[in-house]
């Protein structure tokens, strides 16, 4: 899950109110494992009491991450969205390179941008479990060459480097094949008998690209040395279920299965969680 490296997360308010919110939620975590913490035995003639469940996140933590993902910009006529030219240089690829690194204070990362690359994995990953050739060449890969491969993980390689294009080595580049090789392998993972439908696909999206932009945010903080281990597992997959349950609140219209269809519904999804939950970002 995630990035790596010395990124420490984002300057400014949203940065640290995120981070200071996620810290205040695991100093309360309990001292042990929850399988493992001691039975209550306040009262020795009372059969021991079970152990308390988990502390759930709260889901506050995980809605703060949308304004890490810059809207639309709105007037002029930029490529800033999904729908642009097709393939490896689509929609926001121009704005990709120059947003790149950490000026402003962190990533400038634009939810077109990386709606726009995750709808390239999804319309691949749709397109090789349903066997469309034409999907498959209009981004530059071939349905028979895949399918000799024999090898998903190999199969995923492909489609990630014709969703994301060059390795830019810039966090939101990072963020943005972690998505794309977490979608096609979840793709692939249902199998050819149960491919998602192309709203599941969306909201998986939706749910991933959330994931990597807290685990960028976050992960320093997680991977400190400062906490046992079970308690980041435990954060970690608290982390990505809640990202989950939001993706869930998403309105969608998904219209088709070419890139810049799904990279439309991604986007307006994002932007529909961004108005339910007050506009934030």
């Amino acid at each position: 899950m995630g990035t790596s490296g010395s990124y420490s997360g984002s300057g400014g308010k949203a940065g640290k109110d995120l981070r200071q919110e996620l810290t205040d939620w695991l100093d309360q975590l309990p001292p042990n494992p929850p399988e493992e913490q001691p039975p209550d035995d306040s009262d020795p003639g009372q059969p021991p009491t079970q152990p308390p469940s988990p502390t759930q996140l709260p889901p506050e933590i995980v809605q703060n991450i949308l304004p890490f993902l810059r809207p639309r910009a709105t007037g002029g006529g930029g490529s800033d969205g999904p729908g642009g030219a097709g393939g490896i240089g689509g929609a926001g690829a121009g704005e990709r390179g120059s947003s790149g690194g950490r000026s402003g204070g962190g990533p400038r990362r634009s939810a077109a941008v990386s709606a726009g690359s995750a709808g390239r994995a999804a319309a691949a990953a749709y397109a090789y479990q349903t066997g469309n050739v034409a999907e498959l060449e209009r981004l530059g890969l071939r349905y028979d060459e895949l399918r000799t491969l024999g090898d998903p993980l190999e199969v995923t390689s492909r489609i990630v480097a014709a969703a994301c294009g060059p390795n830019e080595s810039t966090i939101e580049d990072m963020e943005q094949r972690y998505v794309a090789a977490e979608l096609a392998e979840w793709v692939f993972e249902q199998g050819a008998e149960a491919v998602p439908t192309p709203e599941e696909i969306v909201r998986k999206t939706i749910s991933l690209i959330i994931v990597e932009t807290l685990e960028s945010e976050t992960g320093d903080l997680l991977r400190n040395g400062q906490r046992p281990a079970w308690a980041t597992e435990l954060a970690e997959g608290e982390l990505r279920d809640a990202a989950e349950v939001l993706a869930q609140r998403a309105t969608l219209s998904v219209d088709g299965v070419s890139e810049a269809e799904f990279a439309a519904a991604i986007e307006n999804g994002i932007e529909t969680l961004r108005q339910i939950l007050g506009g934030a970002g």
